[in-house]
């Protein structure tokens, strides 16, 4: 299948009819180590107050699900500590490889809290970490979706971070790129059912959508890389603020996730 068809295969969001590249329906015991790894070392939380709990991510009822709650007496380390992770627990899931352009899904319930929950692609200089660190380079992210499930609200989001970076802490500044953003104000509520988010991501251009219609597209000007393909869920204090008590402890379920190349 060419890349244009399968442009038009996704303006209406017709699933080709060819196997996916890459797939996963959850329905294992566990989570499939062999695509997904559950802790990355340069990324084990933000020193905002939350830590990537790996008891927090679990496979059951068919779904991968991401848990957020608030941290447990016995994380309260001397290392979390003084890492900033001090009060929230929450939960990240990462592709072991790379994919690039093509068109990726996934069916997802969000939790019912101002928890923010994601599906994004980032992080182009995993094989080179060493570039991080160095003056000249710089780490694309793309947010497929970023859901405050309470709030109704859906962002659709890129990002280019200039070198010297590391993953929740950006020191070379972030690049200006136009119409980098939009926000949707869901119709339905997305804690209350599993609904179907989309990306086309080509040469030209990324398309955005939610349940097979098209929520935002721009050019693609600075995408060019592979990226990993991550779900996870993160306290936004400056954004939206924090979970009310009530809304916690709360999941975040994937039904099923989809790539074609």
């Amino acid at each position: 299948m060419t890349l244009a068809a399968l442009c038009l295969l996704a303006a209406s969001l017709v699933v080709p009819s060819r196997p996916p590249d890459v797939a996963d329906d959850f329905d294992g015991p566990v989570l499939d180590a062999a695509k997904w790894t559950d802790w990355v070392a340069s990324f084990q939380g933000r020193s905002s107050g939350f830590l990537f709990a790996r008891d927090n991510v679990a496979v059951s009822n068919g779904c991968l699900n991401l848990t957020a709650r608030r941290l447990r007496a016995d994380e309260r380390t001397v290392e979390n500590v003084r890492r900033g992770f001090t009060t929230y627990a929450t939960a990240y899931v990462r592709a072991q490889e790379k994919t690039f352009y093509g068109l990726y899904l996934c069916r997802a319930r969000t939790m019912r809290s101002k928890v923010c929950n994601a599906f994004w692609l980032y992080d182009p200089l995993s094989d080179a970490p060493e570039r991080k660190f160095r003056v000249g380079d710089f780490s694309e992210e793309i947010d497929i979706f970023e859901i405050f499930g309470a709030l109704r609200d859906w962002y659709g989001t890129v990002h280019c971070l200039k070198t010297p970076y590391l993953e929740g802490i950006v020191n070379g500044g972030v690049e200006r790129l136009p119409a980098k953003s939009r926000k949707v104000a869901l119709a339905f509520d997305p804690a209350a059912d599993f609904h179907d988010y989309g990306f086309l991501w080509t040469a030209t251009e990324l398309k955005w959508y939610i349940d097979g219609e098209e929520v935002f597209a721009r050019a693609n000007d600075r995408f060019h890389r592979p990226l990993h393909v991550t779900f996870d869920c993160e306290i936004m204090y400056s954004w939206v603020g924090e979970p009310a008590p009530d809304e916690l402890p709360a999941v975040y379920s994937v039904d099923w996730f989809r790539y074609w190349n």
